[in-house]
C-alpha cells in the first residue's frame, strides 16, 4: 500500500482525486476550508491508495476543549458539516476498502487524533461493512432527494398536492424567483439568522458573517443563491445551493417573517429543481430534518419527492485509553444531568452546569 496520509485543503492531490469521479460539493477542499472556520479546526483529508485504488475522506481536525486538560498536541476529527463522507475509486472491493480505511488508524495515531465522527454521504454510498473493524455505524434518519433524470412533468406529479396548490397560489399572488442575484446576499444572511432564531436552532447553525463571505469567495461558481421575491419586490425567502460532481445540495435557507405563512420556499424548491435539471445534474439533495431527525422540516421536504436515502455516521475511537481519560475529565467537571448519553465523542457531551454551581 502507498503511504496513507492527511492532506491539507491546499494539496493538489485532494482536487486531483476528485477529478473524474462522481463526488459531492461537500467533498470539495474549498468547502472543507470554509467549514473549518465554524469549527475552529483545520481542513484535512485522509488519503490512501492500494494497487491504483484508493479512498479520500474529508475531515476537520480540531483542538480539544482546553478545560479537559489534555496535552496540547491531542486532537479529534469530524466530517465537515453536510454529507462529506469518503469517496473511493470505482470498483474498489470491500476487502480492499477495509484495509485502506484501517490505515487511517495509523495516520490518526501519528497526528495524536483521539477520535473521529464521520458523516457518510447518502447519495454516494460506500459499503458500511468496510468500517466494521474501525468504528460503529449509526443510522440517523433519511434525506429526501430528487432524481433529475425524470421529466419536469414527472417531478411535478410527484409533488404533494398541497405543495402544488401553494406553488400555484404564490405565482398567482405575484411571487417570483431569481437565481444568482448576489445584491441580496447580505439580506439573505440576516434572514437566515432570523430563521434560525425563530426555530431555536443550536449555536452551531448561527454562522458568522465570515463564513458566508468565505463560502462565496472560495466556492465561486459552485455556490448559487436563489431568492424568492414578494409582489412588492422584497426578499421573501432564499437558499444557498452547492453544485459539484453531478449533485446539487440544498445547503442553507431562510424565510422572512412577513412571508412565513405563505411558505415561499416551496416556490424556490420548485424553481431549483428545474434549474438543477437544466444544468444536467443527476440529483438534487434536499437533506433531512434538523440534526438528521425526521421532524416537520423532513416532512416538508418529502412533499417534493418520494425518494429517500439513509443518512449514517461512523464513530471511531483511535486511542481508547486517551478517549476514556478525556471522558473522565469531562465527567469530573460537569454534572451528567440532562446529558445526552448517545453523544459522540462522549467528552464533548453538552452540559448545563458545573458541580456545586
Amino acid at each position: 500500500m502507498n503511504a496513507a496520509t492527511l492532506l491539507s485543503a491546499a494539496d493538489p492531490r485532494w482536487r486531483g482525486f476528485l477529478d473524474g469521479k462522481p463526488h459531492d460539493p461537500y467533498q470539495l477542499p474549498e468547502y472543507a476550508a470554509v467549514a473549518a472556520l465554524s469549527e475552529c479546526a483545520a481542513a484535512a483529508a485522509f488519503h490512501a491508495e492500494e494497487d491504483e485504488q484508493g479512498v479520500l475522506m474529508p475531515l476537520l481536525v480540531r483542538e480539544l476543549p482546553p478545560e479537559l486538560g489534555a496535552p496540547t498536541s491531542w486532537r479529534d476529527a469530524i466530517s465537515p458539516y453536510g454529507y462529506a463522507g469518503p469517496i473511493t475509486t470505482t470498483g474498489i472491493p470491500v476487502d480492499g476498502l477495509r484495509r485502506t480505511l484501517r490505515s487511517l488508524m495509523d495516520v490518526a495515531r501519528e497526528h495524536d487524533i483521539v477520535s473521529a465522527f464521520v458523516r457518510l454521504n447518502p447519495l454516494r454510498e460506500i459499503p458500511t461493512a468496510a468500517f466494521d473493524q474501525l468504528g460503529i455505524v449509526v443510522n440517523h434518519g433519511r434525506v429526501v432527494y430528487l432524481d433529475l433524470s425524470k421529466t419536469l412533468d414527472e417531478l411535478w406529479a410527484e409533488t404533494r398536492v398541497s405543495h402544488r396548490q401553494d406553488i400555484t397560489r404564490l405565482k398567482r399572488l405575484g411571487y417570483s424567483v431569481r437565481m444568482g442575484d448576489w445584491s441580496t446576499y447580505a439580506e439573505f444572511q440576516a434572514m437566515y439568522e432570523a430563521t434560525m432564531q425563530r426555530r431555536a436552532a443550536s449555536a452551531f447553525y448561527h454562522f458568522p458573517q465570515e463564513y458566508f463571505t468565505e463560502l462565496r469567495k472560495r466556492l465561486g461558481d459552485r455556490l448559487h443563491l436563489c431568492t424568492v421575491h414578494g409582489p412588492g419586490g422584497d426578499v421573501a425567502a432564499g437558499g444557498l445551493f452547492l453544485v459539484a460532481g453531478g449533485i446539487a445540495e440544498y445547503h442553507l435557507s431562510g424565510t422572512a417573517e412577513a412571508h412565513f405563512n405563505k411558505a415561499p420556499s416551496k416556490l424556490m424548491l420548485d424553481f431549483a429543481r428545474g434549474w438543477a435539471k437544466g444544468l444536467g445534474l443527476s440529483f438534487l439533495n434536499l437533506g433531512g430534518g434538523f440534526g438528521g431527525k425526521e421532524g416537520s422540516l423532513h416532512e416538508f421536504k418529502r412533499g417534493f419527492s418520494p425518494l429517500q436515502a439513509e443518512f449514517q455516521t461512523v464513530r471511531i475511537v483511535f486511542d481508547q485509553q486517551r478517549y476514556d481519560e478525556l471522558t473522565r475529565a469531562r465527567d469530573q467537571l460537569w454534572s451528567d444531568e440532562a446529558a445526552d448519553d448517545a453523544f459522540f465523542p462522549s467528552y464533548r457531551r453538552p452540559h448545563n452546569h458545573r458541580h456545586g454551581g
